[in-house]
């Protein structure tokens, strides 16, 4: 058989670098049974490589459980539709590979051919094509709406002028989020009262709320902001061991539970 790109055939790398090693010995004037030697390799290996098609000999097939459905494939994926829904319409075709397989055969197929996939369940291929019409058109997203208001994302000028006339309380937002992170980069207590005082009269519920939850809570607010201390390591710990835990349901005994929490001295 002959590679083919197609069908999305690729090179095996030893291969490759056997071949080129065995015709160069034998141009060289070496015996197969020199070569063989050389190389570590059977002398019908030698003469297989040397009397071989290059293609037949050094490609390889990628989940070629798949290559009968490679057509229906690319014309399921064009058309919108998810990986997921794909490989489990081919399972009724007769299809017996492993998910992993199915998923990297269709990447291929998509880096090769530029598809837009369905990413989500939910996706379909009208969603698909709404997403293209999307595409014309300057758009900024929640997720870069969030990361401009909490992580200082830059946006440009037309976006950020349209977010604050069309929703003015976004700056009475913008300034809540700098002034409460101002407070624990100055660890100033005067600061905290201060914005306590300021927002928990917001006409913004959320923002109120918030304010007031500060002031039932003062004591540890004020230790947050004062003390360079953090419980992060014994709260990352915990939830690690609440994982641990989750995943033991149902499974296994007290003493295999014990044995992946504890770290063993041994």
């Amino acid at each position: 058989m002959h590679c083919n790109v197609d069908n999305l055939l690729d090179y095996n790398e030893k291969s490759v670098q056997l071949y080129n090693a065995i015709h160069e010995y034998s141009e060289a004037g070496y015996s197969k049974c020199e070569i063989s030697k050389m190389l570590h390799c059977s002398r019908n290996t030698v003469a297989k490589y040397l009397e071989g098609n290059y293609d037949s000999l050094c490609c390889k097939h990628f989940y070629s459980g798949m290559d009968q459905f490679y057509d229906y494939i690319i014309k399921e994926l064009s058309s919108g539709v998810s990986r997921k829904d794909v490989l489990r319409s081919l399972i009724p075709k007769g299809y017996k590979g492993g998910h992993t397989a199915a998923y990297e055969y269709m990447n291929k197929i998509i880096e090769r051919f530029h598809i837009d996939i369905a990413v989500y369940k939910s996706s379909s291929s009208d969603a698909i094509q709404k997403k293209k019409k999307l595409q014309k058109y300057d758009h900024l997203s929640r997720n870069g709406i969030f990361r401009f208001l909490w992580m200082n994302q830059e946006i440009t000028d037309s976006h950020k002028s349209y977010l604050v006339e069309t929703y003015p309380q976004l700056r009475t937002l913008m300034s809540c989020i700098r002034e409460f992170r101002e407070i624990f980069q100055r660890k100033s207590m005067p600061c905290l009262y201060l914005f306590i005082e300021k927002y928990k009269n917001s006409d913004l519920k959320e923002l109120s709320r918030f304010a007031s939850g500060l002031e039932k809570d003062l004591s540890a607010v004020e230790n947050a902001v004062a003390s360079p201390l953090s419980n992060g390591f014994v709260e990352g710990t915990n939830s690690k061991l609440k994982m641990i835990k989750r995943t033991m349901y149902g499974r296994c005994g007290k003493e295999l539970l014990a044995a992946k929490l504890i770290l063993s001295n041994g």
